[in-house]
């Protein structure tokens, strides 16, 4: 295949896997929206937030990071070097594998979920963490079905399929929305924590008839000792170590933050980091689980130039896309916090508190999305000992910071803390990659970033411009975005950014087509 199409057809994959991300990230917006109409930052609320991050936490902290990332490179080696029969073999046992690691961790977390609530928020109310308990114990099973749907995920990603991976989300944001809108007001929130239960169940199931139909057999054995299941394991460590950075800073966060405005910054944090990591995931997604059995396959044929070039480019293009974004929600926070949650429970305080989290999250949303990429490089090499450490210090500014002034620093400075956790670890991330050889940045690629964040700093005056004319929250961050995406365009074509002059280049060609 010419490098000309290669590259068609992952942008064509690309742009299916990002509309079908899109749907699935509005409806998990909106389901989000219902959450806060309905419960507000109240004792309900903090109990939900504070229970449902305990099995997500635990099972990214045990074994989260490994499923996928250290499922695909392994996968992709056998595939190549011994044929499909062989490839399978290990699915079935890395799948087993998975589900008696997860059904220990969840059988643990019901057992034992009075003294993890208390450890993830001990100063929420009496009343919020009895309740907290009793939704640990409904939503703890889930783990089992998240990591056999992440297994099942790097099985379809590693024989090309991404769309169905990418549509599992909006199966289980379906079960929570209906349920919101027709039993939420007969169960309340034990119902919710029932219905995200299903939602991670329906996650796993909607993929057994694909991964059937690509040669999947599941069979009730695993063998512990085979040489490829113990390759994964040997690398299953350090990959896991190396996404801890998240979901300890999460535990560490929500535990100070259960001391700050009476609980109610835990809820706070988590609609702030919702949005967040929704606009962040709808483009690193894509680009991360499109990519990285690409990455794995370069690898292992040795092609790794070709797979240096995916990855800069893969960078760039995020950069390009996120750094506008980055910059209007760091400045128009709370226009855009009170259109998308300010109803019903969720009150204008609620707004304010909100979007001083969500503008300091902005600051990290570049960083975010290109370690994402950098990660996976790292794993695809089979390099995961490295983003180790560089989790691991991230990991330490984080508990160090937050540990000893989160009462200073309220709820924007924790936010803030966990971005520049993110920039610490891109950062190391970036040395490790560039003196192993798994990707180099030139001085084309510097100028092409540099070039995208001044193009998004020249549109800060535009925006203050417009919020200084228009009280309304619509009026203020629609007329914001007509006025500043020109600018951001122009002086990033000024500056020959190469993602720009693509987009010109591209929209060229197709007006002389419509010809």
């Amino acid at each position: 295949m010419s490098e000309k199409k290669k590259k068609t057809g992952i942008l064509g994959y690309a742009a299916i896997m990002g509309i079908i991300i899109l749907f699935s990230k509005v409806l998990g917006l909106f389901r989000d929206i219902l959450v806060a109409n309905f419960y507000g930052t109240g004792t309900e609320s903090i109990a939900y937030e504070a229970a449902s991050r305990i099995p997500v936490t635990i099972f990214d902290l045990v074994i989260g990071g490994v499923v996928s990332s250290a499922f695909i490179p392994v996968f992709n080696s056998v595939l190549v070097k011994k044929g499909k029969k062989d490839a399978m073999d290990f699915a079935n046992s890395y799948v087993n594998f998975i589900l008696l690691i997860c059904t220990v961790i969840a059988a643990l977390g019901m057992i034992f979920a009075k003294g993890l609530v208390t450890l993830v928020a001990p100063d929420i109310s009496a009343e919020a963490a009895e309740l907290a308990v009793r939704l640990t114990r409904i939503m703890f099973p889930m783990i089992i079905f998240t990591g056999l749907a992440y297994s099942f995920v790097g099985v379809l990603q590693s024989l090309g399929e991404y769309n169905l991976p990418a549509l599992i989300s909006l199966f289980s944001n379906t079960i929570m929305v209906v349920y919101l809108f027709t039993l939420n007001r007969f169960f309340g929130v034990v119902g919710l924590s029932v219905a995200m239960l299903l939602g991670w169940a329906s996650q796993a199931i909607v993929q057994i008839p694909k991964v059937h139909s690509f040669g999947f057999r599941y069979r009730p054995k695993v063998k512990i000792f085979d040489p490829t299941l113990m390759r994964a394991a040997k690398n299953a460590l350090p990959i896991l170590v190396g996404t801890w950075t998240t979901p300890i800073c999460n535990v560490i966060n929500t535990r100070y933050a259960s001391d700050i405005e009476n609980g109610r910054a835990i809820t706070v944090l988590g609609y702030a980091n919702r949005l967040y990591i929704m606009i962040v995931g709808l483009f690193s997604f894509v680009a991360t689980n499109l990519l990285f059995p690409y990455f794995s396959r370069a690898e292992a044929s040795g092609d790794r130039e070709g797979a240096s070039k995916m990855i800069r480019t893969s960078v760039k293009t995020l950069i390009y896309i996120i750094a506008p974004i980055a910059v209007g929600i760091m400045f128009l926070s709370e226009p855009f916090t009170a259109i998308v949650y300010e109803r019903g429970s969720f009150d204008a305080g609620d707004t304010v508190l909100t979007a001083q989290a969500l503008s300091k999250y902005a600051v990290g949303m570049l960083f975010m999305a290109a370690n994402e990429v950098m990660v996976k490089a790292l794993f695809a090499a089979e390099k995961s000992k490295l983003p180790m450490f560089s989790s691991l210090a991230a990991l330490v500014f984080n508990i160090i910071l937050v540990s000893n002034f989160s009462s200073r620093l309220g709820v924007g400075g924790i936010a803030l803390v966990s971005s520049i956790a993110t920039v610490i670890n891109l950062v190391i991330n970036l040395i490790f990659a560039h003196r192993t050889g798994v990707c180099r940045f030139g001085g084309r690629d510097v100028l092409d970033i540099v070039s995208s964040v001044v193009s998004a700093a020249a549109m800060i005056p535009v925006i203050f411009l417009v919020k200084s004319q228009f009280a309304s929250n619509i009026t203020c961050v629609a007329l914001s975005v007509i006025a500043a995406a020109p600018v951001y365009f122009i002086v990033s074509l000024a500056l020959r950014s190469e993602e720009a002059k693509f987009i010109t280049n591209a929209v060229k060609t197709k007006l002389k087509r419509g010809r």
